[in-house]
């Protein structure tokens, strides 16, 4: 029995349960009458005003779905940023009629055009259906090769793929909507905030950053979907205890990339409903998904309904014909892919993705495979780079080591682990195409989709290696039992995008990066790794703090204990257990 959609553009002329909850939130919570009044009184601010494009920039999903559907219901269409960072905003601003935020640090952008959270106005409009031929939403991609793309959704396309989502992945009843991904990008819109409107599910206004939020969210309210992305999955994976959210999580999304088979399968042999992935893109909306139950190889990606997925024969990729674009012509993914006669397909890399090095055509993706193929690589990217001393192009790589591959860099140093991987990459590849750059992070950078963009990668090869993946050692105590690291974080470390915009703090997975980073680095330790005990967070790690990390190792036991804190505050601790070693 398939759970009844309510149409977007008949969302304010559909009865509902006045007070049932549309949004939850830390100390907040807004029902069906609030979230109409608020529409209402927005939209009425809005027809006031003079113009028709309005850039609707919040991180909050709930204030983001009132500018949205406010802008609509006012015959307007609303724009939304690929991110909230200062310059992107200010360049989409100057190309629209208003700018509606409830974010107090974006005031100075909006220049007195309407805001949500100003004073209701005494007239309320009357919310009736919209035309979802004509209202629209301006999307942005994420930027992963260049700037930031503008798409045209209409609003017919996105119920399309709502009502699809119904259909394929029925909501089960209760538990509220939680996310790791931002609203303003189409996976989120559709999944964290259209979605749940539609059939009537409440969606939590805050953001889950931490695998601790998760936790805590789904043990105060058993069966919560999770609308997350594979950055998430993979980094949450040692913290979170499987067999415990097996009996309280319900169904679990990942898009913006692959997820790691073996990511993935470790997930699925242990939830109670298997992830789901989602392939598509902001121009053609959801495409296909899987969910791989097979570590050792990746699941055939399956078309949702009424998708056509056909190899266009001239270029080679994906093409895409489907009731989520806006037009019945075919859609070239740029994805190159094998399809199956069933209809399924596996991906095999962008084709923008390959290039001409020393008259030789060489695909980034494979490079990518076969270096993540080595027991050393955890994840690996490669780019294109000029040469700082020919005007020839040079391949780059930027390698996350697995454990073993941390245990190999601090018994042999950089540049035997090097060596180890261009010898696995000349089994196949020709010596003149071989990376000649090369950088070891402790986590590939990733945007707050989970994507890696080439400009990302690109500063980490510039001068003092760009963007910083580590905090600065200021100085190091070592004793018989371990050492003491003083720590500086500086206010530019990677880590800190999108972790806020108005007060950067750490991430609680990086403090365990980087405790076992460091402790690798010091002890040599050489046991695999087995799980973490006893983490605890204490206090925000933020930008421009002083700090000290705390390492205590056991070689006997592989037991790592780690703090973080100084003389007037604990931030985090916990315990790391290795695989012992005589």
């Amino acid at each position: 029995m398939h759970q009844a959609v309510t149409p977007i553009s008949r969302l304010f002329t559909t009865p509902h349960s006045d007070r049932a909850a549309v949004a939850t939130g830390t100390g907040r919570q807004h029902d069906w009458t609030a979230f109409a009044r608020d529409v209402g009184t927005l939209t009425t601010r809005i027809a006031k005003s003079t113009g028709c494009r309005w850039l609707v920039a919040d991180a909050d999903p709930y204030a983001l779905a009132v500018g949205v559907l406010a802008t609509l219901h006012a015959d307007c269409q609303a724009v939304l940023p690929a991110n909230l960072q200062p310059g992107h905003l200010a360049d989409l601003a100057a190309a629209v009629d208003g700018v509606i935020s409830s974010a107090a640090h974006l005031a100075d952008l909006t220049n007195g055009m309407p805001t949500f959270g100003a004073a209701a106005d005494s007239c309320v409009s009357a919310l009736h259906p919209l035309d979802a031929e004509k209202a629209e939403i301006i999307l942005h991609t994420s930027g992963t090769t260049g700037a930031p793309v503008a798409v045209h959704k209409p609003l017919h396309c996105l119920e399309a793929e709502i009502a699809v989502l119904t259909e394929i992945f029925t909501p089960t009843s209760g538990g509220t909507v939680l996310a790791t991904v931002p609203p303003y990008h189409i996976y989120g819109l559709l999944f964290r905030v259209f979605w749940p409107l539609a059939t009537e599910r409440p969606f939590s206004s805050d953001l889950i950053s931490y695998p601790e939020e998760l936790i805590s969210a789904v043990e105060k309210d058993s069966g919560c979907m999770l609308i997350s992305s594979p950055a998430f999955l993979k980094r949450a994976l040692p913290v979170l205890d499987l067999a415990h959210l097996k009996k309280i999580l319900g169904p679990v999304f990942s898009s913006g990339g692959p997820l790691p088979p073996k990511i993935a399968a470790a997930y699925n042999a242990a939830l109670s409903e298997p992830v789901v992935e989602v392939y598509g893109s902001t121009e053609t909306g959801g495409i296909a998904y899987r969910s791989a139950t097979d570590a050792a190889a990746p699941a055939l990606w399956r078309p949702f309904p009424n998708v056509e997925v056909t190899i266009d024969p001239k270029q080679q990729v994906l093409a895409v014909r489907s009731p989520f674009l806006p037009g019945e012509d075919w859609f070239l993914s740029g994805d190159r892919a094998s399809l199956q006669a069933d209809g399924r397909f596996a991906l095999n890399g962008r084709a923008d993705r390959v290039v001409k090095l020393e008259e030789q055509r060489v695909s980034l993706p494979e490079v990518e495979r076969y270096l993540a193929e080595c027991p050393t690589v955890e994840a690996a990217r490669v780019i294109q780079l000029p040469s700082e001393d020919t005007e020839r192009q040079i391949l780059a790589a930027v390698i996350e080591p697995s454990i073993a591959g941390w245990d190999v860099l601090a018994a042999e140093g950089r540049q035997k682990f090097k060596r180890r991987l261009l010898d696995a990459l000349r089994l196949h590849l020709a010596a003149v195409v071989l990376p000649r750059k090369w950088r070891f992070v402790t986590q590939v950078p990733e945007d707050d989709r989970g994507k890696t963009s080439d400009g990302a990668l690109a500063t980490l090869f510039e001068e003092n290696q760009g963007r910083r993946v580590e905090p600065i050692i200021v100085r190091r105590e070592s004793d018989q039992d371990g050492v003491i690291l003083h720590l500086h974080m500086p206010e530019d470390l990677f880590y800190f995008d999108g972790h806020f915009d108005e007060a950067p703090i750490l991430a609680g997975v990086v403090h365990v990066d980087w405790a076992v980073e460091f402790a690798m680095d010091h002890f040599a330790i050489h046991g695999d790794f087995q799980r973490i005990e006893a983490l605890k967070f204490f206090k925000i790690l933020m930008a421009g703090a002083e700090v000290t990390l705390d390492l205590r190792y056991d070689r006997e036991t592989g037991r790592l204990k780690f703090q973080y804190g100084n003389a007037e505050t604990k931030y985090s601790s916990g315990r790391v257990i290795f695989e012992a070693t005589p």
